[in-house]
Protein backbone atom coordinates (compact mmCIF):
# COMPACT_ATOMS: atom_id res chain seq x y z
CA UNK A 1 0.00 0.00 0.00
CA UNK A 2 2.83 2.39 0.83
CA UNK A 3 4.50 1.66 -2.52
CA UNK A 4 1.25 2.31 -4.39
CA UNK A 5 0.60 5.59 -2.57
CA UNK A 6 4.22 6.64 -3.08
CA UNK A 7 3.96 5.89 -6.79
CA UNK A 8 0.81 8.00 -7.09
CA UNK A 9 2.59 10.90 -5.39
CA UNK A 10 5.83 10.56 -7.37
CA UNK A 11 4.31 9.83 -10.79
CA UNK A 12 3.73 13.50 -11.79
CA UNK A 13 7.29 14.36 -10.75
CA UNK A 14 8.75 11.41 -12.68
CA UNK A 15 6.75 12.38 -15.77
CA UNK A 16 8.02 15.94 -15.40
CA UNK A 17 11.65 14.80 -15.24
CA UNK A 18 11.19 12.43 -18.19
CA UNK A 19 9.53 15.11 -20.34
CA UNK A 20 12.24 17.62 -19.47
CA UNK A 21 15.12 15.35 -20.50
CA UNK A 22 13.38 14.06 -23.62
CA UNK A 23 14.47 15.04 -27.12
CA UNK A 24 11.98 17.42 -28.85
CA UNK A 25 11.52 14.85 -31.63
CA UNK A 26 10.20 12.31 -29.10
CA UNK A 27 7.61 14.58 -27.47
CA UNK A 28 4.20 12.91 -27.70
CA UNK A 29 5.59 9.49 -28.60
CA UNK A 30 4.03 6.68 -26.49
CA UNK A 31 7.23 4.64 -26.82
CA UNK A 32 9.34 7.17 -24.90
CA UNK A 33 6.85 8.07 -22.16
CA UNK A 34 9.04 7.15 -19.17
CA UNK A 35 12.58 6.56 -20.47
CA UNK A 36 13.65 8.79 -23.38
CA UNK A 37 15.35 7.04 -26.29
CA UNK A 38 17.78 9.97 -26.49
CA UNK A 39 18.44 12.62 -23.89
CA UNK A 40 18.49 16.31 -24.72
CA UNK A 41 19.15 19.47 -22.77
CA UNK A 42 17.06 21.65 -25.10
CA UNK A 43 13.92 21.86 -22.97
CA UNK A 44 15.78 22.71 -19.78
CA UNK A 45 18.04 25.18 -21.61
CA UNK A 46 15.14 27.05 -23.23
CA UNK A 47 13.23 27.13 -19.94
CA UNK A 48 16.35 28.38 -18.17
CA UNK A 49 16.62 31.32 -20.57
CA UNK A 50 12.87 31.91 -20.65
CA UNK A 51 12.64 32.34 -16.88
CA UNK A 52 15.84 34.39 -16.62
CA UNK A 53 16.57 31.76 -14.02
CA UNK A 54 19.72 32.92 -12.16
CA UNK A 55 18.38 36.43 -11.49
CA UNK A 56 14.85 35.24 -10.74
CA UNK A 57 16.14 32.48 -8.45
CA UNK A 58 18.21 34.84 -6.32
CA UNK A 59 15.36 37.33 -6.10
CA UNK A 60 12.81 34.67 -5.11
CA UNK A 61 15.12 33.11 -2.51
CA UNK A 62 15.87 36.53 -0.99
CA UNK A 63 12.26 37.70 -0.76
CA UNK A 64 11.00 34.33 0.47
CA UNK A 65 13.70 34.10 3.15
CA UNK A 66 12.78 37.58 4.43
CA UNK A 67 9.11 36.61 4.55
CA UNK A 68 9.98 33.46 6.50
CA UNK A 69 11.97 35.46 9.08
CA UNK A 70 9.16 37.98 9.54
CA UNK A 71 6.52 35.26 9.89
CA UNK A 72 8.59 33.32 12.41
CA UNK A 73 9.11 36.50 14.45
CA UNK A 74 5.46 37.57 14.47
CA UNK A 75 4.10 34.04 15.00
CA UNK A 76 6.55 33.32 17.85
CA UNK A 77 5.71 36.49 19.78
CA UNK A 78 1.96 36.03 19.26
CA UNK A 79 2.01 32.30 19.97
CA UNK A 80 4.03 32.80 23.16
CA UNK A 81 1.57 35.44 24.34
CA UNK A 82 -1.41 33.14 23.76
CA UNK A 83 0.39 30.25 25.47
CA UNK A 84 1.20 32.13 28.67
CA UNK A 85 -1.52 34.78 29.01
CA UNK A 86 -4.60 32.75 29.86
CA UNK A 87 -7.29 35.44 30.38
CA UNK A 88 -10.70 35.09 28.70
CA UNK A 89 -9.94 38.13 26.56
CA UNK A 90 -6.91 36.46 25.05
CA UNK A 91 -8.86 33.25 24.46
CA UNK A 92 -11.40 35.22 22.42
CA UNK A 93 -8.57 36.74 20.40
CA UNK A 94 -7.12 33.29 19.84
CA UNK A 95 -10.50 32.14 18.50
CA UNK A 96 -10.23 34.94 15.93
CA UNK A 97 -6.74 33.69 15.00
CA UNK A 98 -8.15 30.19 14.44
CA UNK A 99 -10.86 31.78 12.30
CA UNK A 100 -8.20 33.19 9.97
CA UNK A 101 -7.10 29.60 9.26
CA UNK A 102 -10.63 28.66 8.20
CA UNK A 103 -11.44 31.77 6.15
CA UNK A 104 -10.11 31.55 2.54
CA UNK A 105 -7.64 34.32 1.59
CA UNK A 106 -9.86 35.33 -1.33
CA UNK A 107 -12.51 36.54 1.14
CA UNK A 108 -10.07 39.18 2.41
CA UNK A 109 -8.81 40.09 -1.06
CA UNK A 110 -10.98 43.18 -1.66
CA UNK A 111 -10.61 44.73 1.85
CA UNK A 112 -6.83 44.23 1.78
CA UNK A 113 -6.56 45.61 -1.74
CA UNK A 114 -8.56 48.73 -0.84
CA UNK A 115 -6.62 49.16 2.41
CA UNK A 116 -3.24 49.26 0.68
CA UNK A 117 -4.67 51.21 -2.27
CA UNK A 118 -5.36 54.06 0.16
CA UNK A 119 -2.92 53.24 2.95
CA UNK A 120 -3.07 55.50 5.99
CA UNK A 121 -2.45 55.29 9.74
CA UNK A 122 -5.16 57.08 11.72
CA UNK A 123 -5.27 59.78 9.03
CA UNK A 124 -1.68 60.87 9.75
CA UNK A 125 -0.36 60.35 6.21
CA UNK A 126 -3.28 62.19 4.64
CA UNK A 127 -2.85 65.08 7.08
CA UNK A 128 0.83 65.42 6.11
CA UNK A 129 0.74 64.74 2.36
CA UNK A 130 -2.85 65.63 1.53
CA UNK A 131 -3.79 62.14 0.30
CA UNK A 132 -3.42 58.50 1.40
CA UNK A 133 -0.43 56.49 0.22
CA UNK A 134 -0.84 54.01 -2.65
CA UNK A 135 1.20 50.94 -1.61
CA UNK A 136 0.18 48.66 -4.46
CA UNK A 137 3.06 47.38 -6.57
CA UNK A 138 5.57 47.68 -3.73
CA UNK A 139 7.11 44.53 -2.18
CA UNK A 140 6.91 46.09 1.27
CA UNK A 141 3.18 45.29 1.32
CA UNK A 142 3.72 41.55 1.79
CA UNK A 143 6.39 42.26 4.41
CA UNK A 144 3.93 44.42 6.36
CA UNK A 145 1.36 41.62 6.28
CA UNK A 146 3.95 39.06 7.42
CA UNK A 147 5.27 41.25 10.23
CA UNK A 148 1.81 41.92 11.66
CA UNK A 149 0.66 38.30 11.48
CA UNK A 150 -1.62 38.57 8.45
CA UNK A 151 0.61 36.88 5.88
CA UNK A 152 0.03 33.58 4.12
CA UNK A 153 -1.05 30.85 6.62
CA UNK A 154 -0.06 33.10 9.54
CA UNK A 155 -2.86 31.76 11.75
CA UNK A 156 -1.51 28.22 11.42
CA UNK A 157 2.01 29.32 12.40
CA UNK A 158 0.67 31.08 15.50
CA UNK A 159 -1.23 27.92 16.44
CA UNK A 160 1.91 25.75 16.02
CA UNK A 161 4.01 28.06 18.24
CA UNK A 162 1.25 28.26 20.85
CA UNK A 163 1.02 24.49 21.08
CA UNK A 164 4.80 24.17 21.35
CA UNK A 165 5.19 26.90 24.00
CA UNK A 166 2.43 25.36 26.12
CA UNK A 167 4.58 22.22 26.38
CA UNK A 168 7.61 24.07 27.75
CA UNK A 169 8.01 24.09 31.55
CA UNK A 170 7.14 27.37 33.24
CA UNK A 171 10.16 26.99 35.52
CA UNK A 172 12.35 28.33 32.68
CA UNK A 173 10.45 31.62 32.63
CA UNK A 174 10.16 31.85 36.39
CA UNK A 175 13.94 31.53 36.72
CA UNK A 176 14.40 34.22 34.07
CA UNK A 177 11.97 36.55 35.84
CA UNK A 178 13.83 35.99 39.10
CA UNK A 179 16.96 37.24 37.32
CA UNK A 180 15.11 40.36 36.18
CA UNK A 181 14.35 39.43 32.54
CA UNK A 182 11.46 41.22 30.87
CA UNK A 183 8.75 39.50 28.81
CA UNK A 184 10.54 40.01 25.49
CA UNK A 185 14.00 39.20 26.84
CA UNK A 186 12.65 35.97 28.33
CA UNK A 187 11.15 35.10 24.97
CA UNK A 188 14.25 35.75 22.85
CA UNK A 189 16.96 34.72 25.33
CA UNK A 190 15.35 31.73 27.05
CA UNK A 191 12.32 30.47 25.15
CA UNK A 192 13.35 30.85 21.50
CA UNK A 193 16.63 28.88 21.87
CA UNK A 194 14.48 26.02 23.20
CA UNK A 195 11.92 26.39 20.41
CA UNK A 196 14.09 25.09 17.56
CA UNK A 197 11.59 22.32 16.61
CA UNK A 198 8.79 24.86 16.26
CA UNK A 199 11.02 27.26 14.34
CA UNK A 200 12.05 24.54 11.86
CA UNK A 201 8.44 23.43 11.36
CA UNK A 202 7.15 26.95 10.75
CA UNK A 203 10.23 27.89 8.69
CA UNK A 204 9.85 24.98 6.27
CA UNK A 205 6.09 25.41 5.87
CA UNK A 206 6.41 29.16 5.45
CA UNK A 207 9.20 28.84 2.88
CA UNK A 208 7.31 26.29 0.77
CA UNK A 209 3.99 28.14 0.82
CA UNK A 210 5.50 31.57 0.18
CA UNK A 211 7.69 30.13 -2.60
CA UNK A 212 4.63 28.70 -4.36
CA UNK A 213 2.39 31.67 -3.68
CA UNK A 214 0.94 33.67 -6.55
CA UNK A 215 -2.04 35.13 -4.67
CA UNK A 216 -0.28 37.84 -2.66
CA UNK A 217 2.48 38.47 -5.20
CA UNK A 218 -0.02 39.03 -8.01
CA UNK A 219 -2.44 41.04 -5.88
CA UNK A 220 0.03 43.45 -4.31
CA UNK A 221 3.38 43.23 -6.13
CA UNK A 222 3.20 41.55 -9.59
CA UNK A 223 6.99 41.47 -9.79
CA UNK A 224 8.02 39.55 -12.89
CA UNK A 225 11.30 38.49 -11.23
CA UNK A 226 9.40 36.14 -8.94
CA UNK A 227 9.75 32.61 -10.33
CA UNK A 228 6.13 31.56 -9.80
CA UNK A 229 4.78 34.82 -11.23
CA UNK A 230 7.15 34.52 -14.19
CA UNK A 231 6.06 30.94 -14.88
CA UNK A 232 2.39 31.90 -14.59
CA UNK A 233 2.94 34.81 -16.96
CA UNK A 234 4.71 32.57 -19.49
CA UNK A 235 1.92 29.98 -19.31
CA UNK A 236 -0.56 32.60 -20.50
CA UNK A 237 1.24 33.16 -23.84
CA UNK A 238 3.91 30.47 -24.28
CA UNK A 239 4.39 30.86 -28.05
CA UNK A 240 5.33 34.55 -28.04
CA UNK A 241 7.27 34.33 -24.77
CA UNK A 242 9.40 31.42 -25.97
CA UNK A 243 9.88 33.00 -29.41
CA UNK A 244 11.10 36.24 -27.78
CA UNK A 245 14.29 34.51 -26.58
CA UNK A 246 15.12 33.07 -30.02
CA UNK A 247 18.36 35.05 -30.28
CA UNK A 248 19.67 33.27 -27.15
CA UNK A 249 18.98 29.75 -28.43
CA UNK A 250 21.69 27.77 -30.30
CA UNK A 251 20.98 27.14 -33.99
CA UNK A 252 21.36 23.38 -33.48
CA UNK A 253 18.19 23.23 -31.37
CA UNK A 254 14.81 22.37 -32.90
CA UNK A 255 13.12 25.37 -31.22
CA UNK A 256 9.69 24.74 -32.77
CA UNK A 257 7.71 27.46 -30.99
CA UNK A 258 4.60 26.80 -33.09
CA UNK A 259 4.18 23.26 -31.71
CA UNK A 260 1.88 23.01 -28.70
CA UNK A 261 3.68 19.82 -27.62
CA UNK A 262 6.99 21.67 -27.67
CA UNK A 263 5.50 24.57 -25.70
CA UNK A 264 4.13 22.11 -23.14
CA UNK A 265 7.55 20.49 -22.75
CA UNK A 266 9.18 23.88 -22.17
CA UNK A 267 6.58 24.77 -19.54
CA UNK A 268 7.14 21.37 -17.91
CA UNK A 269 10.87 22.06 -17.77
CA UNK A 270 10.15 25.51 -16.33
CA UNK A 271 7.95 23.97 -13.63
CA UNK A 272 10.76 21.57 -12.73
CA UNK A 273 13.21 24.47 -12.42
CA UNK A 274 10.78 26.30 -10.13
CA UNK A 275 10.29 23.39 -7.72
CA UNK A 276 13.91 22.18 -7.86
CA UNK A 277 15.10 24.45 -4.99
CA UNK A 278 12.28 23.09 -2.80
CA UNK A 279 13.29 19.51 -3.56
CA UNK A 280 16.93 20.26 -2.74
CA UNK A 281 15.95 22.02 0.50
CA UNK A 282 13.69 19.18 1.60
CA UNK A 283 16.45 16.63 1.00
CA UNK A 284 18.52 18.39 3.67
CA UNK A 285 15.80 19.24 6.23
CA UNK A 286 13.46 16.24 5.83
CA UNK A 287 14.63 14.37 8.93
CA UNK A 288 14.72 17.46 11.15
CA UNK A 289 11.37 18.62 9.80
CA UNK A 290 9.61 15.35 10.67
CA UNK A 291 11.14 15.33 14.15
CA UNK A 292 10.28 19.01 14.67
CA UNK A 293 6.68 18.52 13.52
CA UNK A 294 6.33 15.73 16.10
CA UNK A 295 7.82 17.87 18.87
CA UNK A 296 5.74 20.91 17.90
CA UNK A 297 2.53 19.07 18.72
CA UNK A 298 0.84 19.05 15.32
CA UNK A 299 0.79 15.29 14.76
CA UNK A 300 -2.37 13.23 14.86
Amino acid sequence: MILCIGMIILMPLLEMISGTLMSPDEVGSPVSKWVPASFSKEHIYVAFKMLNYPKALLYTIGTTALQVLLQILSAAVTGYSFARLRSKRFQKLFAIVILTIVVPPSVLMLPQYLFFRSFDIFGIIEAITGSPLNMLGKPIVVYILDFFGMGLKAGLYIFIFRQFFRGLPRELEEAAHMDGCSFLRTLFSIIMPNAVPGIITVGVLSFVWNWNDTYYTNLFVSNKLNLMVKLLDVSGDPENTIAAIGSKIPASFVFNTKSTLYQGSILTAGSLLVILPLIVMYMFVQKRFVESASNAGIVG
